[in-house]
């Protein structure tokens, strides 16, 4: 006996490492699993042979395999569900207990059961996960009479008699995973079997489409459940990875798991091949599973029980409310109403659908989303750049209603990208760290869900706070932006202020709201390190206040904290942190209500430029520049670059000159970049300082370093008489002619002139139509006529120029003279409407 539990073993576990060594799990999941059923299968119809049927002569006796197991699926540590049937005429020997036994023996976990014909019957019914068993079941050996009878007297009439109400129970219990607001696909350890959207909720699929049409395999799903091909061949995949997801897991630990654990994941992803740093991009192509299998449910859902369109299926009984352009809503899902809808294809109509479903709180429909998301894949992010998208996109994140679940559809189609592009690289990355339990984008959007149920919160103090928020749209823009840096190397508050400098321009945001937003981003984790894990003093608390400025940005930064805490697992707030977070927010309160605590100090001799330069600049970047500005050799320019997703930021140092700005602009708009906004900061020592956020061209395509390059020999020729910058720009002209950035201007050009607001400088505040080499032109009309620039902040908001300048006349005076003043006026629109025109 000894002798055959070894050889059985052995042969189990060869066959363990012959199917599921290597990548043949990633590369061939299905035809390991079903390889290695088959090797079981030989194992127990061989045991079965040897050791049973010898004993029980002419017994009626038959091995049935159930569940998982009369599916074909072992994994290769998987239960092994086994129904040994007699008839109930005939006692079983006790050979038959010793053979289970053996079975455990060899190293197989059984689920293994003893019953008759009519115990089969009694307990179909009892409980959902036996009726289950018994619906995927599977003859290995024994008597093929004994069989056909318990299929033709149990399992047929009662699946017969029970389809509809089991269809419904599995349509109901996967309507209750997927709507559930508890559910939470994204966690970064997840169930590969029992979680939402894992193998177990596919598996209610085919159950129901095996009572309801016969449906026997996957590909079926098309023949029969009228699932279009694409849509049953990206569900294959899909199923298909977990399944060798799930494999691997078993072959790491040695032992049946079916969590995803953080610590599994790196070997798990050398053996995809992703290398020994894989463990994140395993974890994206899980997530991104995970969304598809969720569609595909979902489709499934929209179905009427009988398969057709549930859209049909009520249009017919009932009239729908036309929501938009070609769409209709009917149980609070939008629809395409016809081929209407499938003629627009522009950003402002699908702007327009998410607007409409925060009125109606509303959901797509699978087609609808598939439908956007297939429009939004042909069009840019210039098609998003428009007054009208900037208009909705802020009018959605004011409404006073609830939001999140809207992000989640803008994220789910893709058109969140489309407005934010670094949006995309965030979608299903995973944070390696104990505490973080979501994707970054999940975390993210469950902050903008957990925003909106502060309406109904139960911390009396929490719920006014957010109630009596002056600006909804700064702090949901706040949580949208406060992680979307952790896409790039570095600290994320630095990368992600940087960013939220170029998205709160797109999207229109005027100054004071874009210092607002950056504020949030900057300082999302300053109270909780204060509160949490340090004992801060009375001075630092002092500056810390300082730096918010005012009550309204403190309350909207303690929303944020309690919130990007709450999000980041379900053990994460404790009262404790509550406790200390409350107890912060009322001594920084306090500060603030203290007359005078709050004015920003200003370097000495820096005047206007220097303050702004404090405000509008983090610290980290203050250190890099006064580093740079220290090492200046005299007459030197430096030009520093830093790349994001979607823009580039180059930093300017050199030695104030007339024409310094006018010729470093045309440097940069002659290399082709669209400069999206600037900084102009007049420093210290003669020395000034540009900061330029710019788009790269997409032709000719060269990379940041390259093109970093020519602007330095540009520069030098420029320096040494060589070109000038009008013929820079004017060489770029000819060789590229320049096409609309964005669509149509809006408006005509403005210039506005304050004497009165600053002591020390003019202000001209200049209002036009964003086209090429627009800098240059104004840059050239302050030259003109003798105007230096002290500082200013050019912006681009949406599709429009917005450029404040600081200026002063050649001697650094205050101009006073009007007729100065409104020459450069008239120069500045008669330079620009000639562009337009």
């Amino acid at each position: 006996m000894n002798q055959s539990i070894e050889r059985y073993k052995a042969a189990l576990a060869q066959s363990r490492e012959s199917r599921f060594s290597g990548e043949r799990p990633a590369a061939e999941p299905l035809r390991c699993v079903h390889s290695y059923t088959k090797d079981v299968d030989a194992i127990i119809i061989d045991v079965f042979t040897t050791l049973i049927s010898p004993k029980i002569g002419d017994i009626p006796v038959c091995l049935i395999a159930l569940g998982g197991y009369g599916r074909g699926e072992l994994c290769p540590y998987s239960d092994i569900d086994l129904l040994i049937l007699h008839d109930e005429k005939s006692a079983l020997p006790g050979e038959i207990a010793a053979a289970i036994r053996f079975f455990w023996d060899i190293g197989l976990t059984m689920g293994c059961v003893v019953r008759t014909i009519n115990e089969c019957s009694r307990i179909l019914g009892q409980d959902l996960a036996t009726d289950t068993a018994f619906l995927e079941n599977r003859l290995l050996a024994g008597d093929g009479g004994l069989y056909r009878r318990l299929i033709r007297d149990a399992v047929e009439p009662y699946f017969t008699k029970k389809k509809n109400r089991l269809v419904g129970e599995f349509r109901r219990i996967l309507h209750a995973e997927l709507y559930s607001p508890e559910t939470a696909l994204y966690r970064v350890e997840p169930d590969l079997k029992n979680g939402i959207c894992a193998l177990r909720d596919c598996h209610r699929l085919l159950w129901a489409e095996r009572l309801r049409v016969g449906v026997g395999n996957l590909e079926e799903l098309h023949t029969k459940s009228k699932f279009s091909a694409r849509e049953t061949k990206q569900f294959s995949a899909d199923y298909a990875f977990y399944i060798g997801l799930r494999s691997m897991v078993h072959r790491v630990c040695g032992r049946r798991i079916d969590i995803l654990e953080s610590a599994l994941q790196p070997d798990i992803a050398r053996l995809y091949g992703f290398g020994d740093n894989g463990a994140g991009i395993l974890m994206e192509r899980f997530f991104k599973t995970v969304r598809g299998i969720r569609l595909f449910l979902l489709s499934y859902l929209e179905k009427s029980p009988a398969g057709t369109s549930l859209w049909t299926y009520f249009r017919k009984r009932v009239s729908a409310v036309e929501a938009a352009p070609g769409i209709s809503m009917c149980e609070g899902i939008f629809f395409s109403a016809g081929k209407e809808a499938f003629r627009r294809r522009d950003s402002v109509w699908i702007m327009t659908l998410f607007r409409q479903a925060l009125r109606y709180q509303a959901s797509f429909s699978v087609e609808l989303r598939h439908y956007i998301r297939v429009i939004v894949g042909t069009l840019s992010v210039d098609d998003f750049k428009s007054q009208e998208v900037g208009a909705i996109f802020r009018e959605i994140l004011s409404f006073e209603g609830a939001v999140g679940h809207v992000f989640q559809l803008m994220h789910e189609t893709e058109t969140l990208w489309r407005l934010i592009p670094q949006f995309e690289d965030l979608t299903c990355k995973v944070e390696y760290d104990s505490y973080h339990e979501f994707t970054i984008d999940q975390h993210i959007l469950q902050t903008l869900v957990a925003a909106d149920d502060l309406s109904g919160e139960r911390d009396r103090h929490l719920r006014d706070l957010y109630a009596r928020c002056p600006q909804k749209m700064l702090l949901r823009l706040g949580l949208l932006l406060h992680d979307i840096g952790k896409a790039l190397p570095g600290d994320h508050v630095v990368n992600g202020a940087i960013i939220a400098e170029t998205v709160c321009e797109r999207l229109g945001l005027d100054e004071d709201e874009s210092r607002r937003v950056k504020t949030l981003i900057y300082h999302h984790l300053d109270m909780s390190e204060f509160s949490l894990h340090r004992e801060p003093e009375k001075h630092v608390l002092e500056e810390f206040a300082k730096l918010l400025e005012d009550r309204v940005n403190l309350d909207m930064l303690y929303l944020v904290t309690v919130l990007d805490i709450r999000c980041v697992g379900h053990s994460a707030w404790t009262s404790w942190k509550a406790y200390q977070l409350e107890q912060l927010y009322t001594s920084l309160g306090r500060l603030l209500e203290m007359p005078g605590s709050v004015q920003p100090a200003a370097p000495a001799g820096g005047g206007k430029s220097a303050v702004s330069y404090v405000r509008d600049t983090i610290p980290e970047d203050q250190v890099r520049h006064k580093e740079w500005l220290a090492a200046l050799a005299p007459g030197e320019l430096q030009i520093h670059c830093d790349k994001f997703h979607g823009f580039e930021r180059l930093t300017v140092c050199g030695w104030d000159r007339m024409g310094f700005l006018r010729d470093s602009i045309g440097c940069i708009s002659s290399e082709g970049y669209n400069i999206l906004s600037a900084h102009i900061f007049s420093m210290p020592e003669g020395k000034v300082l540009d900061i330029f956020y710019v788009e790269p061209p997409p032709y000719p395509a060269l990379s940041a370093e390259k093109r970093l390059s020519n602007l330095n020999v540009k520069w030098n020729g420029i320096k040494s008489g060589a070109t000038t910058a009008d013929a820079l720009i004017a060489e770029r002209l000819r060789l590229y002619p320049p096409r609309r950035l964005r669509p149509a201007p809006h408006g005509e050009t403005e210039v506005t002139i304050d004497t009165v607001s600053s002591t020390t400088a003019s202000i001209i505040e200049i209002r036009a139509a964003d086209t090429f080499g627009l800098l240059h032109r104004i840059v050239q009309c302050f030259i003109k006529n003798g105007v230096n620039i002290l500082s200013g902040r050019l912006s681009t908001r949406v599709d429009r120029a917005n450029d404040v300048f600081y200026v002063t006349d050649a001697n650094n005076g205050k101009i006073v003279d009007s007729r100065i003043l409104e020459n450069l006026r008239t120069d500045i629109i008669a330079a620009l409407q000639a562009t337009e025109s």
